[in-house]
C-alpha cells in the first residue's frame, strides 16, 4: 500500500464527511461566522483518528518491557504518530472542502 492509497482511504472520507457536514451546518446553524462552520465541519472524522491515535501511542508508552515482546510497543508508537500525520492531513483537506462549500454558498 502505498502513500497515495493511504491518502485517499484517509483523505477521501475526510472531505465527503466534510462537505456533508458543512452542508448540514449551513442549513441548520444560520448566523454562525465562515470560520466557525469550516472549522466545526472538518473536525468530527479527524479527531476520532487522532484521538484512536493516541490512546494507542499512550498505551504503547506505559505498557511494560516485558509485555512488548520485539519492539512491538515502538512499532504501535511509530504507527500511532503516522495516524496523528494522516489525521492533521485529513483535517486539512476537509477544512479546504469545508471552505470552498462555505465560500460557494455564500457567494450566491
Amino acid at each position: 500500500m502505498t502513500a497515495s492509497d493511504l491518502l485517499w482511504l484517509v483523505g477521501f472520507p475526510a472531505i465527503v464527511a466534510a462537505v456533508l457536514a458543512g452542508v448540514l451546518l449551513l442549513l441548520h446553524g444560520r448566523g454562525w461566522s465562515g470560520r466557525r462552520l469550516v472549522l466545526t465541519a472538518s473536525l468530527p472524522l479527524p479527531s476520532l483518528g487522532a484521538l484512536s491515535c493516541v490512546g494507542l501511542f499512550v498505551h504503547a508508552t506505559l505498557s511494560p518491557p516485558e509485555r512488548c515482546g520485539v519492539d512491538a510497543c515502538g512499532m504501535v508508537a511509530v504507527f500511532a504518530m503516522f495516524g496523528l500525520a494522516y489525521a492533521a492531513g485529513a483535517f486539512l483537506l476537509g477544512a479546504a472542502a469545508a471552505a470552498g462549500i462555505v465560500h460557494l454558498s455564500r457567494r450566491q
